[in-house]
């Protein structure tokens, strides 16, 4: 398989946007859209991970791609951190926890 010319092409930054878009549906509904702070938090976290592996991708050197997929991580981590948040103010049905948690968009279902 022939490298990427463009982050559009990484099927993890593909998985990452529509994680991202995922998560940001949910915001916007229920009580959850009401919690401005953790609607903030998720949706900048969520949109972090994807961003990361673009800046990364950008920077042109392997050594400093490799170190942003490691921001992106954290930025995944600190995602599902704020699920659980979610989770427990019943923001977010367990289904809906659990498909997300695992980062598994709704167009890999």
């Amino acid at each position: 398989m022939a490298a990427a010319r463009t982050f559009t092409e990484l099927k993890f930054w593909q998985k990452a946007r529509v994680w991202s878009k995922d998560i940001f549906e949910r915001t916007e509904n229920g009580r959850f859209a009401l919690d401005r702070r953790l609607v903030e938090q998720i949706n900048d976290s969520s949109d972090s991970a994807m961003a990361n592996v673009a800046e990364g991708f950008g920077r042109g050197t392997q050594g400093e791609f490799v170190l942003f997929l490691g921001y992106s991580l954290g930025s995944v981590n600190e995602t599902q951190s704020h699920l659980c948040v979610a989770y427990d103010r019943r923001y977010i049905t367990k289904d809906d926890f659990a498909t997300l948690f695992r980062l598994e968009p709704k167009s890999e279902r």
